[in-house]
């Protein structure tokens, strides 16, 4: 390696060390209020920009405008690679692969449940029934269905400038930082999709991995499922009992089916189980997966000529046990909203300072804008309900208080007949330019979610617009034989749950962390006078890349001419660098893990017509530093990714699918948050809630 590229190796790990005793300093027990929480969905896409960003530092010429690097710069990464990052790696996956001391197999959950009641004997995995009757084992089989951005992406067809990367993980792997070194412009061409179809480009097919290793791991150490795995492996569950679903976590959920087949597989697949083991299947889903799950529940009892499964209104509760939603984006993520309108990456910027101006060039706003706006996930993860559930504001926080006194004191919550806006904007930036399309002082949900379908982020002729719709009163007028009933499935304000008196939901997740909820936005003058030179008449034709002038690359539109203003700071309203937080995981705010849970456990609810029985268990956040699991937020975390991990979360699952004790330890609530009081409050506001959503 030559003294160039070692020394910026040694930056490169630097940065990454002084990131880490950084977040260390901002944990939650630091005295700071206002301190800038990293989340451990932040954390995966952080790690997978660091070893992006080690890449970058080992250039030889270290410009971004050099899409294409060397062989001798190659050479330098593989060396650092392999002297460097390969050793960690090998050293995380000895412990992971079985080298644990024999009282680190006995403090996990799964072991614990298993041997519950012996009598000190170990019991074998093949006893019968009489013989392990008081601990649990494995019962219902098991099909999990992954979250965003968690399953990795493997290359099967590609331009001529990664073919030599085929079957190679482009996304979710240490893999990923060499190919985005080797030519980061052909990197995105791969990631992207065309915006037109909601389908692979031309001459591209990057496809799911498959089985566990799909999901278990991001980037070797980082674990998913890994932890849900092996206990679930302790109470006797293996591949013949249990399967991952893993999914291309880019792609809208109409084009899962169109292209992938996905839930044809997955209702086969629980068919498959349902026949081998004579026992209805749990889905166990994670973050996105849980919105997967709801869609595949309307999709799977629809007629087929409707677009449906064909499986009929009696196939839920015949086949599924119970619907495990774990973190799930119910009714969406406000962190859809910046990365669609503006492709903010703000948490990149705020954790990895050391990185952020040189992210900046490699990884743009418009860049990201672009990319994201070719994925139809994030167009299916935009918050639903509308003003009615996301307007009225009582899950904010208005007083001079702290994050973790503000999320316990319901005193503090907003009443009477306000409202709060998802967008604000910030006049002051404004005075100076000519002309501002932005003329309103603030954006609602509903008027931002208008705004994002027909800008479509520049691009003519989006797809996403046709397959989904963010008016929740629609859906659910619809007819269910409608051909536009299929947008609002992904939306469980617009329709009601399947008729499954015997199924069971589980909610659970995280509370007590910092979540995104609404935003505060600068018009930037130079980049509206730019686009105005384009198309001054309308303000949804701002960045259409049929411009003529040079401030467009061809056939990718201009960066939209607004960013989150980072200069608004007020923490005694929980709003830091032009971000408004609420309680919630992290990534998921409070109103879109619980409010539909507890809209469903209603006795009359419209929502549950069979009156499925619904539990909400919520785990308080506690941070742990643990020299085991570096980086993690330990046993008891509650942020979004480590509640995988969570002790109480993997205990309430392995009762659920052994049955083991269930009804007296997990049929019942837990509610530590203020999710009782926020409900009601919504419901009771002269213009909110669920019968404002849906009537």
């Amino acid at each position: 390696m030559t003294r160039r590229n070692a020394s910026r190796a040694a930056a490169a790990a630097s940065a990454i060390a002084a990131t880490e005793a950084r977040r260390k300093e901002m944990s939650p027990s630091s005295s700071k209020a206002d301190s800038k929480h990293v989340t451990s969905k932040t954390k995966l896409v952080m790690l997978s920009l660091a070893m992006l960003a080690i890449a970058i530092y080992l250039s030889p010429a270290g410009s971004p405008t050099s899409h294409v690097t060397s062989p001798t710069s190659l050479s330098a990464f593989d060396e650092f690679y392999s002297a460097t990052v390969q050793p960690l790696i090998d050293r995380g996956m000895s412990a992971l692969n079985g080298t644990r001391v024999e009282s680190e197999e006995k403090s996990r959950v799964g072991y614990r449940l298993r041997h519950a009641g012996d009598s000190g004997d170990d019991v074998a995995a093949d006893d019968d029934d009489e013989t392990r009757k008081n601990g649990a084992y494995a019962k219902h089989p098991i099909v999990l269905v992954p979250g965003f951005v968690t399953t990795g992406l493997e290359l099967w067809e590609g331009h001529e400038c990664f073919k030599k990367h085929f079957r190679q993980r482009l996304w979710g792997s240490v893999s990923m930082a060499r190919t985005f070194f080797a030519d980061r412009e052909c990197w995105r061409k791969h990631l992207a999709l065309d915006p037109r179809t909601g389908l692979d480009p031309k001459g591209v097919r990057l496809r799911a991995a498959q089985g566990f290793e799909a999901a278990d791991n991001f980037v070797a150490l980082y674990w998913v499922f890994a932890k849900m795995i092996e206990n679930l492996a302790d109470v006797g569950y293996d591949g013949s009992t249990m399967t991952m679903m893993a999914y291309d976590w880019r792609l809208g959920y109409e084009m899962m089916e169109k292209r992938d087949g996905f839930f044809t597989k997955l209702k086969m697949t629980v068919e498959a189980h349902f026949i081998t083991s004579g026992q209805k299947v749990v889905l166990v889903s994670h973050s996105m997966g849980g919105t997967v799950v709801y869609y595949f529940l309307q999709w799977v009892t629809a007629d087929i000529k409707h677009g449906g499964g064909g499986g009929g209104k009696a196939w839920v509760d015949k086949h599924i046990h119970a619907f495990v939603n774990i973190a799930g984006t119910l009714l969406g993520v406000p962190k859809a909203i910046p990365a669609l309108l503006s492709g903010e990456l703000k948490d990149t910027a705020a954790v990895f300072v050391q990185f952020a101006q040189l992210l900046e060039q490699y990884f743009g706003r418009k860049w990201r804008k672009n990319l994201w706006n070719t994925w139809g996930s994030l167009f299916g993860m935009l918050p639903k309900g509308g003003d009615p559930i996301w307007g009225i504001g009582s899950d904010v926080v208005v007083g001079e208080d702290n994050y973790g006194a503000a999320f316990r004191d319901a005193s503090q919550l907003r009443n009477k007949s306000e409202t709060i806006p998802t967008i604000t904007w910030t006049r002051e930036v404004e005075k100076n330019c000519t002309k501002s399309p932005f003329n309103e002082s603030s954006w609602t949900m509903e008027k931002t979610l208008d705004y994002i379908y027909e800008y479509s982020g520049g691009y003519p002729q989006h797809v996403y617009s046709k397959i989904f719709s963010h008016h929740s009163k629609r859906g659910w007028k619809e007819r269910s034989s409608s051909k536009h009933k299929r947008k609002h499935w992904h939306d469980p304000v617009a329709t009601p749950l399947p008729r499954a008196p015997a199924m069971k939901i589980y909610c659970l997740y995280g509370v007590g962390v910092p979540t995104e909820r609404s935003y505060y936005y600068k018009v930037d003058c130079e980049k509206l006078d730019n686009n105005q030179t384009c198309s001054p008449n309308s303000i949804y034709d701002v960045q259409l890349h049929s411009c003529s002038n040079n401030t467009a690359d061809e056939g990718e539109p201009l960066e939209w001419p607004a960013a989150i203003d980072t200069s608004v700071y007020d923490s005694a309203r929980n709003i830091q660098y032009g971000v408004r937080f609420s309680d919630g995981d992290g990534s998921v705010p409070l109103l879109s893990l619980g409010y539909m849970c507890q809209q469903w456990a209603e006795p009359r609810s419209q929502h549950n017509p069979s009156r499925i029985r619904v539990f909400t268990r919520e785990r308080k956040h506690i941070a742990e530093l643990s020299l085991s699991d570096p980086g993690r937020g330990g046993p008891q975390s509650g942020e979004h990714v480590d509640i995988l991990g969570n002790v109480g979360v993997i205990e309430d699952v392995i009762r659920i699918v052994t049955g083991f004790e269930v009804e007296e330890k997990v049929d019942q609530e837990i509610i530590v948050s203020e999710l009782k009081e926020i409900t009601r409050r919504i419901d009771s506001h002269m213009s909110g809630g669920m019968k404002h959503a849906f009537q």
